[in-house]
């Protein structure tokens, strides 16, 4: 069921939830399936919930690496690429056969797991810089494809390659808007995209709009840990909530 045939509450708490999404995305360059990804697939089916947030991570993405373009890392941008490329062919394709209790536990499991391992990790400890950016990029582009989030994966090497701040976010920006093109291409060849939920993905840009802005004067005031806090319980509780309906 989309959620233009929703009841009126689900679809405020599906809005409500998509921009907190986009606040995350705003001030971290990630996240956006990760907050609502849990909510939407209470009232979708999990195989319409990533085209759709493929579609507004493209709107959300693009409108933010354009503006930023001239700060983008085209060399550790080019380690990437290939092998998100090859990561979402995969996990669309997973997506595409697998059934509607496996995905909504496989993506329940999957958002609490990131949660709780944001919570439990320990504060200031840095690794080493990594190595492998292929295998690095197709398991982003993995999770992208299946869960319509591997962004985490991009900005984990990113931050520990670039000490430059803009030039970290704008080829974070870049990557997940290119990323959203192709995992969108990649939809639309699977029969997972179309008028209908083009349509509904039109009906949330309000809400995108509006957790950019909120995303923007967030930023001003809210330090770093506590922002990561935050996300990190509402990843828990939407991975939660999407377990139980999964068993249920």
């Amino acid at each position: 069921m989309d959620m233009l045939v929703a009841d009126p509450l689900s679809l405020f708490l599906a809005a409500a939830a998509v921009a907190v999404a986009y606040a995350v995305f705003t001030l971290v360059g990630f996240g956006s399936a990760l907050v609502a990804s849990g909510p939407l697939a209470m009232v979708m089916a999990p195989s319409r919930v990533i085209p759709l947030l493929a579609l507004l991570d493209f709107f959300g993405a693009a409108t933010r690496g354009w503006r930023a373009r001239r700060d983008v890392a085209w060399t550790e941008f080019r380690h990437l690429f290939p092998g998100m490329l090859a990561g979402q062919c995969l996990g669309i394709t997973v997506l595409a056969r697998a059934g509607t209790a496996f995905t909504l536990a496989a993506l329940g499991l999957f958002v609490a797991g990131q949660g709780l391992r944001g919570l439990l990790a320990r504060p200031g400890n840095t690794a080493r810089a990594p190595r492998w950016p292929f295998l690095h990029g197709l398991f982003g582009g993995l999770l992208g494809g299946l869960f319509g989030s591997g962004g985490f994966v991009y900005a984990a090497w990113l931050e520990r390659r670039l000490e430059n701040r803009s030039a970290f976010r704008a080829t974070q920006a870049v990557l997940i808007a290119l990323s959203t093109v192709w995992r969108i291409v990649l939809c639309l060849s699977l029969g997972l995209l179309d008028a209908r939920l083009l349509l509904t993905a039109l009906c949330f840009v309000p809400a995108v709009l509006l957790g950019v802005l909120a995303g923007r004067r967030i930023d001003l005031r809210l330090g770093r840990a506590q922002l990561f806090a935050v996300l990190n319980v509402l990843l828990v509780a939407s991975g939660v909530g999407l377990l139980a309906r999964a068993v249920g």
